[in-house]
């Protein structure tokens, strides 16, 4: 009879997901990778607040003996918004709208893991140090996980299950062979966030991050060139990056606003106030969405009709 690893993997395979799984006694050294980058000062005090979870002990599921990890390929994502008598279209780096892709692949490994007598419980970790050290990914010199067959357009998700671990895939980190000889992501970054002379970039400073935290976009931001190139999130590196060449066609037709919702948007309304058919279309979002309002103007400014 097979074992669990080998039914994760029958599984998934079908939806174009990868995963790994590695022993629940691999949590703590995914936790101290995260403390020896905050005591070395790699990451700063707000990165690390922001990234508390990074460091929480298993409290979903106490019987745990292994943790799954899951790479789901993620596509741009096309948003349209109606302004003035124009559409603006506008793109969301992979990764965002992705709820129902997780939902998916939660209830595909539920299912197997209760037939079989086991339980599972989604978490919160630091995914692409698990995904590095599982195997199931290697660092590009951008610092995203790359997936053999996703590039860095992949969404991660990580699960405890109280199923044994039979495989406790656990290597040292690897980044690509690839990025040896490439400067490419370094060259093209708006912010400047990847450096030379280390291999861990400045995420406080990348825009991805500033486009989650910052209620409008710094103005140092704004005075590099071509710096707007996504709506949700930063692409510049990935778009540039010649393992991720064979993804960048892969756009999915997203929702269109309605010159209403588009003025809502710009309005900062509060999110009770939004119609809900709005509601809806922003759910995968919500968490940025009182961010959105400062992209959606620049937006509207940079590609003006």
């Amino acid at each position: 009879m097979d074992g669990i690893s080998s039914k994760i993997r029958e599984v998934i395979k079908p939806h174009g997901y990868q995963a790994r799984t590695v022993s629940i006694t691999r949590l703590q050294e995914v936790q101290e990778s995260v403390r020896s980058l905050v005591r070395q000062g790699l990451i700063n005090k707000r990165l690390s607040e922001i990234w508390h979870f990074y460091l929480e002990s298993n409290k979903e599921l106490l019987e745990a003996k292994s943790i799954i990890i899951v790479a789901l390929p993620q596509h741009i994502t096309r948003l349209g918004f109606s302004w003035k008598g124009n559409m603006y279209p506008a793109e969301a780096a992979p990764g965002y709208f992705c709820a129902a892709d997780e939902f998916k692949a939660e209830e595909v490994l539920r299912n197997m893991l209760q037939n079989s007598g086991y339980k599972i419980s989604k978490t919160r970790l630091a995914l692409k140090t698990l995904a590095v050290r599982s195997g199931l990914a290697q660092y590009g010199k951008n610092n995203l996980a790359y997936v053999p067959g996703m590039g860095s357009f992949c969404r991660l998700i990580a699960f405890y299950t109280d199923a044994p671990c039979e495989e406790d895939n656990w290597l040292e980190v690897v980044a690509m062979e690839t990025c040896e000889k490439c400067i490419l992501c370094f060259e093209n970054c708006p912010t400047k966030s990847i450096i030379a002379d280390r291999f861990l970039i400045h995420a406080e400073h990348c825009l991805g991050f500033l486009n989650e935290t910052e209620p409008d976009i710094p103005h140092w931001v704004k005075s590099q060139p071509d710096w707007f190139n996504a709506f949700i999130g930063c692409m510049r590196c990935q778009s540039v990056c010649p393992v991720n060449k064979p993804y960048l066609k892969n756009i999915t037709a997203g929702l269109s606003f309605s010159e209403k919702e588009t003025d809502m948007i710009l309005h900062k309304t509060t999110w009770e106030l939004l119609e809900t058919a709005t509601r809806n279309k922003l759910e995968d979002v919500h968490s940025v969405y009182p961010l959105m309002a400062a992209n959606l103007d620049a937006l509207i400014k940079i590609r003006g009709i």
